[in-house]
């Protein structure tokens, strides 16, 4: 990345969202989905932003396991760079090898950046152990800090509610399944972190599985 890249994407104040995890491509696509009334947003998978990117975008998802060290080096350069750096780790559960390069691109993000974190997985719970960032967690277990409950499914899909500070949020799905309703509830945080109120969330996640 050279000088006039850097410059741009500090000037522009570019977020960065670096999605992690098994479901990472169902919580990329969802997450999208819910941001791209609001902002400018574009996806990558296991690659970073070029300066065409960063003219006409501000906001970067980037689905990735951090594979290879190359990558991991790409990204550790994006989270230093964004005002806003985000870190979502869906599920660690399949991709155990990875946990080390996770954990250790979590400890180079400012302290101004997010974890959003699978309460469900203590895995990913543990990343925040040595980052000491500040977290948001979601998941089907009491504690959450974005929590499913109520999950219904039939013929033509799955609701469920979101709790989240007191309140809750009706979800409709057309697909049935556990990384479903975690990348819904992932998008949640994600949603927040930007500014987006629950009933914004609901609604932009309702059209999605229409």
């Amino acid at each position: 990345m050279n000088f006039i890249f850097k410059t741009i994407f500090r000037l522009k104040k570019i977020k960065v969202i670096i999605v992690s995890g098994k479901g990472k491509s169902l919580a990329v696509e969802s997450i999208s989905h819910i941001l791209e009334s609001n902002f400018k947003v574009k996806k990558l998978i296991k690659k970073t932003p070029n300066l065409f990117d960063i003219l006409i975008k501000n906001v970067f998802i980037i689905e990735t396991n951090l594979e290879s060290e190359k990558i991991f080096k790409k990204m550790a350069e994006l989270v230093r760079l964004s005002p806003l750096p985000i870190l979502v780790v869906t599920h660690m559960v399949e991709i155990l090898k990875e946990i080390k390069q996770i954990s250790e691109l979590a400890q180079l993000i400012p302290s101004y950046g997010f974890l959003v974190l699978n309460f469900d997985d203590k895995s990913a719970v543990k990343i925040n152990d040595t980052a000491n960032l500040k977290d948001i967690t979601f998941g089907f277990e009491q504690g959450a800090d974005f929590m499913a409950s109520d999950v219904n499914t039939d013929n033509e899909g799955a609701n469920f509610k979101i709790n989240h500070n007191g309140k809750s949020i009706p979800i409709w799905q057309d697909s049935v399944g556990k990384e479903h309703v975690y990348s819904a509830l992932a998008t949640s945080c994600v949603g927040t972190i930007l500014g987006l109120n629950l009933v914004e969330i609901s609604e932009a996640l309702k059209m999605k599985w229409k």
